[in-house]
């Protein structure tokens, strides 16, 4: 594999920011890289090797099972028609579904964004290798010339890195305007003016003050019609016979520009120029750099396409971190699984089972307490219930004050929301002696809460505008489940659900009726339970 201390490191880096792994193989020695931890016997590697050559023999995207709940994916790599090798990836678990410790990672939505991966990364390696290869032919023939074989071997190789920078373009054309004998040499980049680079022989400054506008104007010069752009070079052999060049300047001049351009991109233009009228730009010299410029758009290209990607990933990790800190990684997943197909909208009805839980005691606690131990006890209360709501698929809609409101069932539809908030309920329960304990011996002070939990349609997705965005709930539900909230302060550290919960948690959970209840202001009466536990095996099921 070609320069492949950089592509080991351009994979080395990308396993570590991103969910993939990778192994590289050529037609010719087998595997030449791998990042995959930890799977070194001789079993996989009988396997992988398999997959290789399966790979080799049929033209295009390939998948299989490995282990358990494992995937692998491959796809060839080529030089023009020619099979070169193979890149395959390996996705832990991709059947399974369980969470992953490395990385944070996750199985991807479905086949095609492994196979859109692959592709694209595959692309990169290609174009390197095509652009080697195109740069290799030219120093062939530029082998009859030692002269000419000396301008390909000091300047060839700086194209091709995939860090490509303005450092190394600048170092590129300050040998190109040595060996090519030329008094400015210069790379222009008309959406990437930053690269934009003009270096000129020690003679110049006397001739041209302004250099960078000089260029400007050079390349203003050129026919802008699409023949002239078909032909990827311009070549003016004497000014003094060109009314637009000469102009420019009193002395004649010759003036050699080539385009820097993959296939669907125009990047600008590579270029020298020079006084001495004594001679002519050679064949040699505009094939050369011909291929200067067109592997400096590889590379340019392929060093945006590295970034990019490790942006991505980079991207793509932060946003997960972010985001569990809301949400629970089993829903995390599941949403980021679900792609484009199943977006979040601005509002769908749902059905969801709500949880509110409140403090009890906080009023006298902020009478006693100073602000900042106030809100050190709040903070604890809300790390153990929010984990309690996390840790069974709820998500942490709001807080509101001493309270929290959650949501079970969206976005991510749940078998039984109102058994999974029941169960963040009874775990808070458990939890709650923990928060008084910490809140009597470090500031004096006693809490316990109340839980009202309730089951309903509403309207869930993304509320608010452009600057502000929420996703929530909205609805009949949510105004009830606040007002079944309001009994639980006759009991402490109580867990009451509405009959629409009851209904669904029955046959797992215990409780006790409290009698039909009216809720607040606009008097609608409920059948209201209090939770008593899980129901334990019946005999005959033990």
């Amino acid at each position: 594999m070609l320069y492949f201390d950089e592509m080991k490191d351009f994979f080395l880096d990308l396993s570590k920011t991103s969910r993939y792994d990778f192994q590289l193989w050529t037609a010719e020695n087998g595997l030449i890289f791998s990042s995959i931890p930890g799977r070194v016997n001789e079993d996989v590697d009988k396997e992988f090797g398999a997959f290789h050559k399966k790979i080799i023999r049929s033209d295009g995207f390939q998948q299989s099972r490995f282990n358990r709940n494992d995937a692998i994916f491959g796809i060839q790599l080529k030089n023009e028609t020619d099979v070169m090798g193979s890149l395959v990836t390996v996705l832990p678990e991709f059947y399974g579904g369980s969470s992953l410790k490395k990385k944070e990672s996750t199985k991807l939505a479905n086949v095609k964004e492994v196979q859109s991966f692959l592709t694209h990364i595959a692309w990169i390696i290609e174009s390197q290798i095509s652009s080697q290869a195109e740069t290799e032919k030219m120093a062939d023939e530029l082998g009859r010339s030692f002269e000419d074989l000396y301008l390909y071997s000091k300047i060839g190789v700086q194209t091709m890195p995939l860090n490509f920078s303005e450092k190394k373009l600048y170092a590129l054309i300050e040998d190109l305007l040595e060996t090519m004998r030329a008094d400015l040499a210069f790379a222009r980049f008309v959406e990437n003016p930053d690269y934009n680079t003009v270096i000129a022989s020690a003679q110049v400054p006397d001739k041209i003050f302004d250099k960078a506008a000089f260029v400007e104007a050079l390349i203003n010069q050129i026919p802008s019609d699409e023949n002239t752009l078909k032909e990827e070079c311009y070549i003016v052999n004497d000014s003094k016979n060109d009314p637009g060049y000469r102009k420019l300047h009193p002395e004649g001049f010759r003036f050699l520009a080539v385009t820097i351009e993959t296939n669907d991109h125009h990047y600008g233009w590579m270029g020298v120029f020079s006084f001495n009228m004594n001679e002519i730009f050679r064949q040699s010299e505009l094939k050369l750099l011909k291929a200067l410029a067109s592997a400096s758009a590889v590379a340019f290209e392929n060093s945006r396409l590295y970034v990019e990607s490790l942006h991505m990933a980079n991207k793509e990790r932060y946003v997960r971190n972010v985001f569990q800190k809301y949400v629970p990684e089993a829903v995390t997943k599941k949403i980021l699984d679900r792609g484009d197909r199943d977006l979040i909208g601005l509002g769908e009805k749902r059905l969801v089972t709500l949880l509110d839980v409140d403090m009890r005691g906080y009023s006298r606690m902020s009478k006693k307490l100073q602000s900042e131990d106030v809100v050190s006890v709040l903070n604890y209360f809300f790390m153990t219930m929010g984990s309690a709501i996390l840790n069974h698929n709820g998500i942490l809609d709001k807080f509101l004050g001493d309270g929290i409101l959650a949501v079970f069932g969206a976005p991510i539809e749940s078998t039984n929301s109102a058994f999974d908030a029941t169960l963040s309920a009874l775990e808070m329960r458990e939890e709650i002696e923990k928060v008084n304990v910490f809140a009597r011996e470090n500031y004096g002070v006693n809490i316990s809460m109340g839980v009202s939990i309730n089951t309903g349609e509403a309207i869930v997705g993304n509320i608010g505008f452009e600057k502000k965005m929420e996703y929530t709930v909205i609805g009949g539900v949510v105004n009830d489940t606040f007002r079944i909230q309001d009994f639980t302060r006759e009991k402490p550290n109580s867990i009451l659900v509405s009959t629409s919960t009851q209904k669904k948690i029955k046959s797992d959970i215990s409780t006790q009726s409290l009698g039909v209840k009216t809720l607040g202001a606009n008097e609608n009466r409920m059948e209201v339970f209090e939770v008593m536990g899980l129901r334990k095996p019946s005999a005959d099921k033990a």
